[in-house]
């Protein structure tokens, strides 16, 4: 691994941590609380589709485009935060930024 991945898996690990953020400590706090907020909601969301694939029940295009945006939301909360606590991009950058827009359109 290079040191741009090291930074990224760094950053990573920052922003996934179960410590308590303060949003309003700081602007660093606050992009933080945002990720974890919008990964909270789409794994809500997606969950919630899955419960109703599951039992049956149709899933409209009103479900189906709710878990999508917070899917894409989330990602590109995430990826503006790496990109500005980075200085270059690397590789894990161009996976995560496939893989973001992969589960957004087919999810």
């Amino acid at each position: 691994m290079g040191k741009q991945d090291r930074e990224i898996i760094a950053i990573l690990k920052d922003v996934f941590q179960l410590n308590f953020v303060k949003p309003m400590k700081s602007d660093h706090h606050l992009r933080i609380w945002m990720i974890r907020m919008a990964f909270a909601v789409s794994v809500i969301v997606i969950s919630m589709r899955g419960i109703l694939g599951l039992t049956g029940h149709e899933i409209t295009p009103d479900i189906s485009l709710m878990s999508n945006t917070s899917i894409t939301f989330f990602f590109t909360l995430l990826f503006l935060h790496i990109n500005n606590e980075m200085e270059d991009t690397s590789i894990i950058l161009f996976v995560l930024t496939w893989l973001s827009l992969i589960l957004a359109v087919y999810v």
